[in-house]
């Protein structure tokens, strides 16, 4: 069983190392627009430099101010429990399920605890169908698992619209969501994909009733899929942590306000000192970990932070609501940070001259590659990131880059762009100062603060 499970999941591995996948920050007003930009074919790019195996663009999308996503780790040499092998074998079609959550040790948790509510309700459309597998709620949201099938093999499958709503006239406001994404599958099509998405909601959840809405594209068939459910587990209630201690790394002071464990995630409320001189884009190495050593890190897919203001985030770690440790500590090890002062790039794109940038001088070889402004960055490791946040011109106006790009050139060289309009169209004056979001440099530090 375990080969057969291990077999599947190197497979799925291979089809997502070439997966474009948004590792910035999106919310939902911006989710069905992804979607769209995914349809888009990604043409291959040759190298700069001399003849070389031709490198394929990675498009990402902006980032916005709700909730960050990572790229998805498949970790194959992983093995489920005894009790979650089991449940795999009872239930039938656990087995996608596996292959969606492993890389999730609280949704495996999750469960192996018997905390997975089968759903299965389908709707066909000609000759396209939509089944809703299963669910997992909390107080916050809902992770719902779903398989959608054609008729025929297709290349492409996409979500392009989710809409949740609650079937017993209450009322929710979505914070953030989620809908997976599906590479392109040109060389092996495909009759089949399941997917998840994540729903999660600015108040406590009351309604235990929703009516969901997908919107479903492929080669062949554009159609909506409407589906009405409800949650009868008992759900279970949140865990909280007061805090409200400060640590230090490099001068840098982060106060840990509070951690909440929810069964799908736990919350890391986090505040910087104002008076801090670097500016913190990327937890590079948060875990929560038990006295015997056993850690949960950052969700590896799906929605990994919400920013509540410049001065405070959310992040988001797997979850161990199912387990009980005598102790428990976050540890924090490293963070990608840069001078505030140095926050940004200015560029000139009449004269393809960098003016400005962090310390280090890391950016280089500014050009164009159709209507993308594209730099050089040098980096010993890959470094998946689109690092621009925002465009304004030297009049302070504000500039609209909608699509941003990321590929390996070669051995420590990263290619990283954003789209611009024409200055017929978007009439603007350069210099443009050019915001960052994420950048190769890290403040480090030996953090351990106990939890419990």
């Amino acid at each position: 069983m375990f080969k057969k499970e291990e077999q599947g999941l190197a497979k799925m591995k291979k089809s997502f190392d070439e997966l474009t996948i948004p590792e910035d920050k999106i919310n939902s007003a911006i989710l069905s627009g992804f979607q769209k930009a995914k349809k888009e074919e990604t043409p291959e790019v040759p190298s700069r430099t001399e003849k070389k195996p031709r490198r394929r663009r990675k498009p990402w999308l902006l980032p916005s101010v709700a909730a960050a996503v990572l790229a998805i780790v498949f970790l194959t040499s992983i093995r489920v429990s005894p009790a979650f092998a089991h449940y795999v074998a009872e239930l039938p079609g656990m087995q996608k399920i596996v292959d969606l959550i492993r890389f999730d040790k609280g949704l495996m948790s999750a469960v192996e605890n018997d905390y997975l509510q089968e759903i299965g309700i389908t709707e066909e459309k000609n000759g396209l169908k939509v089944t809703v597998d299963s669910v997992i709620a909390d107080e916050t949201g809902l992770v719902i698992f779903y398989t959608m099938e054609a008729e025929k093999k297709q290349s492409n499958f996409f979500v392009e619209d989710v809409e949740l709503t609650p079937a017993d006239g209450t009322k929710f406001v979505l914070g953030s969501s989620s809908h997976g994404s599906h590479s392109p599958y040109q060389d092996q099509p495909r009759r089949s994909v399941s997917s998840a998405l994540e729903l999660f909601f600015q108040e406590k959840l009351v309604t235990k009733k929703f009516n969901l809405s997908i919107k479903v594209t492929t080669d062949d068939f554009n159609e909506t899929f409407q589906f009405s459910f409800s949650i009868e587990k008992p759900v279970k209630v949140k865990k909280t942590f007061e805090l409200n201690e400060t640590v230090t790394l490099e001068g840098q002071k982060i106060t840990v306000k509070d951690i909440t464990v929810y069964p799908l995630r736990v919350a890391v409320h986090l505040a910087y000192d104002p008076n801090n001189s670097k500016k913190i884009f990327e937890f590079q190495d948060i875990r929560l970990v038990d006295e015997n050593g056993e850690s949960w890190t950052k969700i590896s897919n799906g929605i990994t932070a919400s920013h509540v203001s410049d001065n405070e985030d959310i992040l988001y770690l797997q979850s161990n609501y199912f387990k009980e440790p005598k102790e428990l500590y976050l540890v924090i090890n490293k963070i990608q940070a840069v001078d505030k002062d140095e926050a940004y790039v200015l560029v000139d794109t009449d004269k393809k001259e960098i003016l400005k940038q962090p310390k280090g001088s890391k950016l280089s070889h500014v050009g164009w590659e159709d209507d993308m402004l594209m730099f050089t960055l040098d980096t010993s490791e890959e470094f998946n990131y689109m690092i621009f946040n925002g465009i304004k011109d030297a009049e302070g106006k504000d500039i609209f880059g909608d699509r941003g790009m990321s590929y390996r050139e070669e051995e420590n060289k990263q290619m990283v762009g954003i789209s611009l309009p024409s200055k017929e169209e978007a009439d603007y004056k350069n210099p443009l100062r050019l915001e960052l979001s994420f950048f190769p440099a890290w403040i480090e530090g030996d953090v351990k603060l106990s939890v419990k």
